[in-house]
């Protein structure tokens, strides 16, 4: 019977969905988001979203557009998504938890680790098949809509993409994979000081002995001797140092 062998232990994510076809151009949607909605809210929901507020004791004024502040999330999320993959650090208010201890993702996920377990080979497979999913499937394939930078980028309500409603299933399941390749990075950054440990020496020499090549000691070519402890021996060092005493 052949050996049960995983050829590739990837997180089962699904297929990507399909990128939809965007019609409207980036110009064409900002100006239809500045002029009032179509099915504009009704007065009875506004009234009880400004109840609420009061109650939480903010004068803050319910919303008319509801639907732009959660694509704006859509898009500040991306925003933070895409920065963490770029090897930034995250944002404040940044839903990823990541935590690298210092390292890069290329030296995570593509350093050489002499003698790995399995479990870090799985792990390693797994976040480079989530990171090449995460640059092929990202905003940049077509579900997302770039944005001009004439507003500082250092903003933060400046956002890198325009993300449409028709793209957020595209936009899901990108989130997703970015997230589970984070889990990934941040195990792999926590268990590094094991996998490759501070004293090289140790893991060399152990390497070595394994592998049946640690060097015994050089032979002595010449026996030791013991120093010449008896009566004559002590009588001929002390004559030799006072000749007085004539022994």
């Amino acid at each position: 019977m052949p050996p049960y062998t995983k050829p590739a232990a990837i997180i089962n994510l699904g297929p990507a969905p399909e990128v939809p076809t965007l019609r409207w151009s980036l110009v064409e949607r900002l100006d239809k988001s500045r002029r009032a909605v179509a099915r504009p809210v009704p007065p009875e929901v506004i009234e009880r979203r400004r109840e609420r507020f009061r109650r939480r004791g903010s004068k803050r004024e319910p919303s008319l557009h509801p639907g732009r502040g959660r694509r704006h999330r859509r898009e500040v999320r991306t925003r933070q998504l895409l920065a963490l993959l770029a090897g930034q650090l995250a944002e404040r208010g940044c839903e990823a938890r990541v935590n690298l201890h210092g390292h890069t993702i290329h030296e995570l996920l593509y350093a050489p680790i002499p003698d790995a377990p399995s479990w870090a080979l799985a792990l390693r497979m797994q976040g480079r098949e989530l990171l090449s999913l995460a640059k092929q499937h990202g905003p940049a394939s077509g579900w997302g809509m770039p944005q001009p930078t004439e507003e500082s980028e250092t903003s933060s309500k400046w956002t890198p993409y325009y993300i449409p409603k028709r793209s957020e299933r595209c936009w899901r399941w990108w989130r997703l994979v970015v997230l589970f390749l984070m889990r990934v990075l941040t195990t792999l950054a926590a268990a590094w000081w094991r996998l490759i440990p501070l004293h090289r020496q140790r893991l060399e020499g152990a390497t070595a002995e394994k592998r049946g090549e640690v060097l015994l000691a050089p032979p002595l070519t010449e026996p030791s001797r013991c120093r010449d402890q008896s009566p004559s021996g002590v009588g001929a060092i002390l004559g030799r140092m006072m000749p007085g005493l004539g022994m």
